[in-house]
């Protein structure tokens, strides 16, 4: 990694054969008031014409680089991290391929950066039919370890992260959540963590993808990932009541939604991830 300027800002957008989307996302980056250092496209091995057009605007635009995995991995974790390896700033900022941000939330967060003490600077989102993804978010939230321990509070598509970022996990037991995961991570390591309750994202949740089995899986794969933490560090009590609170409600979707039917579809489905 290249240091620049200690509030410049690379752009990691993940992407598998959604070319369309991918490049609204990658407009609404372009067109922000405080524009990123760079804009890393990083193709999850896309078959269809990904390539040609992102390797178009890297051509014709000197703040993107496409990035491309020779084959897909089926998690967006290695096209994240590939972004990760290639990024100059001390910041990095991920979207899903699906998601749009706002003009004024790069300026936003970089206002914070002046400003506060933070690692790691989220913000609220706008979901598909235009209701508030966190309803009841303060102006400004400083969750502790103890509160990324016990929900996820950070949408993927409207955070930064100060670098050195060790990005995010990719086994395979993790899809899903592997952006959880490495907040719970930096939240160990100690980062701070600050979120706007301001909305500067446009949140895609409309997709048929979303089917009540991924969330199933998705809960599952939450609760082992606090199991496998609490047995790590079993005297560390927070972890022991994460992975409690976490197995009450992967057991309360699983049944919602019919264990037959998670038994049948969980292999198949997954969650929605921007360059899955």
């Amino acid at each position: 990694m290249t240091t620049v300027d200690g509030d410049a800002i690379s752009v990691v957008i993940s992407t598998f054969e959604r070319p369309d989307a991918c490049e609204r996302a990658l407009r609404s980056v372009l067109a922000q008031t405080a524009p990123p250092l760079e804009v890393l496209v990083c193709d999850n091995g896309s078959g269809d014409d990904t390539s040609a057009r992102f390797g178009a605007w890297e051509r014709r635009c000197e703040r993107v680089c496409y990035l491309r995995l020779p084959s897909n991995t089926g998690t967006p974790a290695p096209a994240r991290n590939l972004g990760i390896a290639h990024a100059r700033a001390e910041w990095i900022a991920f979207m899903d391929d699906d998601d749009q941000w706002l003009p004024e939330k790069l300026a936003r967060q970089q206002a914070v950066i002046a400003t506060e003490t933070a690692d790691v600077i989220a913000t609220n989102a706008l979901r598909s039919n235009g209701s508030l993804y966190f309803p009841d978010a303060p102006n400004t939230l400083r969750p502790t370890r103890a509160d990324v321990l016990a929900a996820n509070p950070i949408i993927t598509s409207s955070v930064v992260v100060r670098q050195p970022f060790a990005g995010f996990p990719t086994a395979a037991w993790l899809r899903g959540v592997e952006d959880y995961a490495a907040w719970m991570a930096l939240a160990d390591g100690g980062s701070r963590f600050l979120i706007l309750g301001e909305p500067l994202v446009h949140y895609e949740d409309s997709s048929a993808e979303r089917l009540s089995v991924a969330r199933a899986h998705g809960e599952l794969a939450v609760a082992r990932l606090a199991w496998t933490r609490a047995a790590r560090w079993p005297i560390d009590r927070a972890n022991v009541r994460a992975a409690v609170r976490k197995t009450a409600g992967a057991i309360h979707v699983a049944s919602s939604d019919g264990l037959a039917a998670l038994g049948a579809r969980t292999r198949r489905s997954a969650p929605r991830s921007g360059g899955r």
